[in-house]
């Protein structure tokens, strides 16, 4: 059976403002995602890294930041999580202002010479991805109270295994370039690389002077 004119019309106007309406919905999104929210202020920390050099926040200061919770002994959630960083490091277009941090929940294990062998393993460029240890006080201080991470060492009746160690979240921090959190996508994410790559751009467009 053939459509009148004005049945093929009706079509016409009905598909253009399907178009039209998923065209809003999406700039909407991103505008949401360009808007992200302040979620905590900038913290501040002075830590070490895999190459021994002595850090600050103060040196991230410009760059979006992705920040990770691992320990070189944990066999399970940290090799996905630092797969997750890798890849993510692979996926930033060359010259944008962007740096990684790994933070460890076991600095009395993880020195500067077992995290640069645990970066190697990775295959991390250590212009852009650091590996921190320190004072145990201070990287909790700043991966709980300034990055909302969770983070703790786990009863020693309930260690069954190095992974059971500790208790740390399994997500990303995203930090503007003046150290604000801004964001926190969940490593078990389907899309978690899509809204990474997609926050770190936008961030890495915002003036931050």
């Amino acid at each position: 059976m053939r459509m009148s004119r004005w049945q093929s019309l009706a079509w016409v106007a009905l598909a253009s403002i399907m178009v039209l309406v998923v065209l809003v919905y999406v700039r909407e999104l991103r505008r949401r995602e360009v808007n992200l929210p302040i979620l905590a202020p900038s913290g501040t920390f002075e830590l070490t890294n895999q190459f021994g050099i002595r850090v600050r926040n103060s040196d991230l200061e410009g760059y979006v930041v992705v920040v990770d919770v691992i320990f070189s002994r944990c066999p399970g959630q940290c090799h996905r999580l630092s797969q997750q960083m890798r890849r993510l490091q692979q996926s930033v277009r060359p010259g944008m202002p962007v740096r990684f941090v790994s933070l460890t929940a076991d600095p009395e294990y993880d020195t500067s010479g077992v995290l640069s062998r645990y970066a190697e393993r990775y295959g991390a460029d250590g212009a852009s991805w650091w590996f921190l240890t320190g004072a145990k006080a201070q990287i909790y201080r700043w991966a709980q109270s300034d990055l909302k991470f969770s983070v703790v060492e786990n009863d020693p009746s309930k260690i069954k295994g190095l992974e059971d160690l500790f208790i740390h979240s399994a997500s990303f921090a995203i930090l503007d370039r003046r150290g604000r959190l801004r964001a926190m996508i969940q490593a078990e994410d389907p899309d978690s690389k899509e809204r990474l790559l997609g926050c770190v751009k936008m961030l890495s467009e915002e003036s931050f002077k």
